[in-house]
C-alpha cells in the first residue's frame, strides 16, 4: 500500500508541471518605517497569512518576497514594541506589487510577544511551528498530540488519551513547556505524566529544538515549547470564537470558548476570558474497545491588562482541572498473568468490552492546576525595558489505583506548589549594536506526597518524598544582527538546592533528611548567515547543564498511572549537554526546503532502564498486583539526527509536502556503543494539498510511514519493539467571513498497529480510526 502511494505522489509532480497553471512568478516588495520618527525599521516581520511566504526587513527597511501566485492574500506586519498591521491585498498576473508599512509603538504588552516564535528572532534558537491549517486541524487533541507532526518532535504516550512531546529523541524534564511565559511545573516527570494546559489558551505555539533558550533555564536540553497569547486589546470593542469538535473515537465532544474586549473611556484596558469542556469514553483500537480509557475536561483562563505611555502591566489566571482514565488492563494481578498479558497480540477479553462506555473507573488520575501570573514593564528613554514577572502554581494530582477487596483505597496524592519571579532588563529597542537581554530568575517549589507506601530497609517511601527546591539562574544574552548574518551568544548560571524529607520506618515522628545541591554552566553561540534571499544557514554550538530531578533521585514505589515499579538513585549528579545544530533553509521559487541535522553528546545522561538483563525480565510484586521494574541509570549517551522538510508547489493550487525525522541515541560509556531503549523510531510523513477559493478551502490527503525500532539492543526490554506501520489520513476545511468548517480522518483504513512510544504497547494497540469535525463561529 505504501509502495503504491508513494510512486502515484512521484507520478503526480511530473504530470502537474506540463498541465499545471501558470507559474508563480510575481514579487511583493515595499518598506517599513516608524510613524513617530519617520526612520526605517529593520528586522520587522513581513508575511502572508496562512503560508509559508515571509521576509525580513533590511537595514534599510526594505523587504521583498517573491514567487508568488496571483490572487488574494492578507499580509501582516509585526515588530517588537510596535502595533502589528494586518491588511488585504491582491497580486495581478505577472505584476510585481508594492506595499509600505507605517508602524506606531507601544509598549510591550505581553512579554511573549517579545519571545514570539518568529524564525528570524533569535540566532541561538532553531524553531519548529505549526502553520494555521495545521493548528486548526488539531484543535482539541493534546499538546502531545498536536505537536506530533513537526519535523523532529514526536509524542510519548501512555495509552490513547495522554500524551507529551518529544524533541530530538527527549521528553519531561529535558523539555521547558512555556505557558504565557512562566515555566510550566507540574508532576511531569512520569511518562504519564502530561503537560496541565489547555492548548486553546494560545493562539501562537512554538517550538524551540535543542539548548538555546538560555532565558528561561539552562535545563532545555531537548528543546523547549512555547505557547504564546496575542496581546489583549487596548480599546474599546468586543470579540470572540467559539468552537465545537467531536471525535467519532471515544465519541468525545470538545466545546472551547473566548471572549476579549475593552472598556469604553477608558482606553488602555484589555480583558479576555477563555474556557474549554471536553467528555469522551472508552477508545477502540481497530478490533475493540479499551476498558477505563475514558476523559473529562473543564478548563478556563481569565487576562485583564493596562497600558499607558511606558508603562504596562496585565494579571492572568488560569485553571485546568482534568480526570484521565489508566487501561485496566495495564494492572496485572500476579507475574503469570502479566508475562501472559505481555505475550498476547490481544489483551483478555476481560479488559476489551463489547460495549462503549463513558464511565471512568479505578485506575484514573485526577488532576488540578492553577496558574496566577503578574507582569508590570517601564520602557525608559533611552529604549531599555525593565520587566518584572511573579507567578504562583498549584499542582494537584491523585493517582488511584484499583480498588481489591480487603486491601482499602490505595491512592497517591502530590500537591506541588511553585512560586517564580523574574526580572529582565532589555535593550532590543536601544540604538546599540549589540542589543542585550540581563536578568535573574528565582523559583521556590515545594512538593507534599501522601498515599500507600512501599517499606525499603530503612525508610518508609511513596514513591516520592516531601521536598523543597530552590533554584536561581542569572543570564546575559547579547545578539548583533546585520544586513547578511546574525549572531548570538548567551551565558547563564543556574544553581539548585534539593531538601528532601520523609519519615523513618514505621511513620516514626523521626524524620529523615537530606539535602542536595547542585550548580552548572550554560551558554550558547549562534551564527545566521544569508547567503541569499533565497538560501540561509543556521549554525549553533551550546552547552546545557541540568541537574537530576527528585523523581531520579528518589522514586521507589509503584507508579499507578504508567503501571511499572521505579526505582531512583540517590548518588546521581548532573548532565552537561554539549550539542551542535546546523539548519539550512532554501526558497527556489516553487520549492521550499528545510533541513537540520544535529549532535548532542551528554554526560552523565539520566535515564529510565527497563530492569531486563539478556532477555531475562525483572518484576516487582505488591498488594496491587505485579509491575514491569524500571531503574534511574547514569552514562554518557550521544543523540543525533536529521529533521527535514519539503514543499513543492506543483501548481498554483496543488503541494506536495515531505517531512522526515530520524533520531539515534547511544551508550557511548560502554564498549560497543549499546542503543538506548525508548528513542523515536524514523517518521516519514507525505501530504498532497490542493486549495481553491483565494485558498479560503482545501482538501488533502496524507500518509504517515513509522519504521520499526532496530537500533534497539535485543533481550533489553520487556517487549521487542512493534512492527512499522503505515497510516492514511485525509483533510478538508473551508474558511468562510465568520464559520470555519473542517474534518479530519486519522488513520482512515482503520489499521491495527502498536507505537514503540507508547508505554501501553505491552498490553494493547493503539487508536483506530478517529474523524473529527469542528465547527468555529467568529463572533
Amino acid at each position: 500500500m505504501f509502495r503504491k502511494i508513494f510512486f502515484l505522489l512521484l507520478l503526480l509532480a511530473p504530470a502537474s508541471m506540463l498541465f499545471g497553471q501558470a507559474a508563480c512568478s510575481c514579487t511583493l516588495e515595499g518598506n517599513v518605517t516608524s510613524k513617530e520618527t519617520k526612520e526605517t525599521i529593520s528586522g520587522a516581520h513581513v508575511y502572508i497569512k496562512g503560508t509559508n511566504k515571509f521576509a525580513l526587513s533590511d537595514r534599510n527597511g526594505h523587504f521583498k518576497i517573491q514567487s508568488l501566485c496571483p490572487g488574494d492574500y492578507t499580509l501582516i506586519c509585526r515588530m517588537s514594541s510596535f502595533d502589528a498591521i494586518e491588511i488585504p491585498i491582491s497580486i495581478q498576473d505577472e505584476a510585481n506589487h508594492n506595499e509600505n508599512f507605517t508602524l506606531e509603538s507601544h509598549d510591550e504588552h505581553l512579554q511573549e510577544v517579545v519571545v514570539s516564535g518568529k524564525k528570524s528572532e533569535s540566532s541561538a534558537q532553531l524553531r519548529g511551528n505549526l502553520s494555521e491549517t495545521e493548528r486548526s486541524e488539531r484543535d482539541g487533541l493534546s499538546l502531545g498530540e498536536m505537536l506530533r507532526g513537526i519535523s523532529g518532535v514526536q509524542s510519548l504516550q501512555t495509552g490513547s488519551t495522554i500524551s507529551k512531546p518529544v524533541i530530538h529523541g527527549m521528553h519531561s524534564a529535558r523539555v521547558i513547556i512555556l505557558n504565557h511565559g512562566i515555566r510550566q511545573e507540574g508532576q511531569q516527570w512520569g511518562s504519564e505524566h502530561a503537560p496541565e494546559v489547555d492548548p486553546f489558551v494560545s493562539k501562537n505555539i512554538q517550538v524551540i529544538k535543542g539548548p538555546g533558550g538560555l532565558r528561561y533555564g539552562g535545563d532545555a536540553i531537548g528543546g523547549m515549547v512555547m505557547m504564546e497569547p496575542d496581546a489583549l486589546p487596548d480599546s474599546a470593542g468586543l470579540k470572540g470564537e467559539m468552537q465545537s469538535i467531536y471525535f467519532t473515537n471515544g465519541r468525545q465532544a470538545v466545546l472551547s470558548g473566548m471572549l476579549e474586549g475593552g472598556f469604553n473611556r477608558a482606553n488602555g484596558w484589555g480583558w479576555r476570558l477563555q474556557g474549554t469542556l471536553k467528555n469522551g469514553g472508552n477508545i477502540r483500537t481497530a478490533d475493540y474497545f479499551l476498558a477505563n480509557t475514558g476523559v473529562q475536561e473543564e478548563n478556563f483562563s481569565a487576562a485583564i491588562g493596562y497600558k499607558k505611555n511606558n508603562w504596562s502591566n496585565d494579571l492572568f489566571f488560569s485553571h485546568f482541572h482534568s480526570v484521565i482514565g489508566i487501561y485496566l488492563g495495564s494492572h496485572i494481578g500476579n507475574v503469570n498473568d502479566l508475562e501472559k498479558s505481555i505475550a498476547r497480540s490481544r489483551p483478555f477479553e476481560v479488559f476489551t468490552p463489547l460495549e462503549f462506555s463513558r464511565e471512568i473507573s479505578r485506575p484514573y488520575q485526577n488532576i488540578n492546576h492553577s496558574l496566577g501570573k503578574f507582569k508590570s514593564q517601564y520602557k525608559f528613554a533611552s529604549g531599555q525595558t525593565m520587566r518584572g514577572t511573579l507567578a504562583f502554581q498549584n499542582n494537584e494530582r491523585l493517582e488511584l489505583d484499583v480498588l481489591r477487596a480487603g486491601r482499602g483505597v490505595n491512592n497517591l496524592r502530590f500537591l506541588l506548589q511553585t512560586y517564580t519571579s523574574e526580572l529582565v532588563l532589555d535593550e532590543a529597542n536601544t540604538a546599540k549594536k549589540w542589543k542585550g537581554q540581563f536578568g535573574f530568575n528565582l523559583q521556590m517549589q515545594g512538593n507534599l506526597t501522601s498515599g500507600r507506601s512501599v517499606t525499603i530497609p530503612t525508610l518508609t517511601s511513596s514513591l516520592l518524598p516531601n521536598y523543597l527546591q530552590n533554584s536561581l539562574g542569572v543570564f546575559a544574552i547579547e545578539r548583533l544582527v546585520k544586513e547578511k548574518f546574525e549572531v548570538e551568544v548567551g551565558l547563564r548560571v543556574d544553581q539548585k538546592t534539593i531538601d528532601v524529607y520523609r519519615p523513618k520506618i514505621n511513620y516514626s515522628p523521626i524524620i529523615n533528611r537530606s539535602k542536595n545541591d547542585f550548580m552548572g554552566l550554560s551558554g550558547s553561540a549562534g551564527l545566521k548567515y544569508h547567503w541569499s534571499e533565497k538560501w540561509t544557514n543556521h549554525l549553533i554550538l551550546a552547552r546545557a547543564f541540568r541537574a537530576p530531578g527528585v523523581n531520579e533521585l528518589f522514586s521507589y514505589g509503584v507508579h499507578h498511572g504508567a503501571a511499572a515499579f521505579e526505582i531512583g538513585d540517590p548518588n546521581l549528579t548532573g548532565e552537561t549537554a554539549y550539542n551542535a545544530s546546523l539548519n539550512t533553509l532554501i526558497d527556489a521559487n516553487k520549492l521550499q526546503i528545510e533541513l537540520g541535522v544535529f549532535h548532542n553528546y551528554i554526560q552523565n545522561f539520566i535515564y529510565l532502564k527497563p530492569m531486563v538483563t539478556r532477555g531475562v525480565a525483572e518484576y516487582f510484586t505488591t498488594v496491587r498486583g505485579a509491575f514491569p521494574v524500571f531503574t534511574y541509570e547514569q552514562i554518557n549517551a550521544i543523540f543525533s539526527g536529521i529533521d527535514a522538510q519539503a514543499t513543492y508547489q506543483l501548481t498554483p493550487n496543488l503541494a506536495l509536502q515531505h517531512k522526515t525525522s530520524i533520531v539515534q541515541a547511544v551508550d557511548n560509556s560502554s564498549a560497543n556503543k549499546r542503543y538506548l531503549v525508548n528513542i523515536p523510531a524514523n517518521r516519514f510523513e507525505y501530504t498532497l494539498t490542493y486549495r481553491w477559493m483565494q485558498e479560503k478551502q482545501y482538501i488533502s490527503v496524507g500518509l504517515i510511514q513509522v519504521s520499526r525500532q532496530t537500533r534497539v539492543e535485543p533481550g533489553s526490554d520487556y517487549s521487542e519493539p512493534p512492527k512499522g506501520y503505515q497510516l492514511v489520513q485525509a483533510n478538508w476545511g473551508i474558511n468562510l467571513k465568520k464559520i470555519d468548517v473542517g474534518i479530519r480522518i486519522n488513520n482512515a483504513l482503520n489499521t491495527s498497529y502498536r507505537d514503540y512510544l507508547n508505554r501501553f504497547r505491552y498490553f494493547t494497540d493503539d487508536q483506530g480510526r478517529n474523524i473529527s469535525l469542528r465547527i468555529l463561529y467568529k463572533i
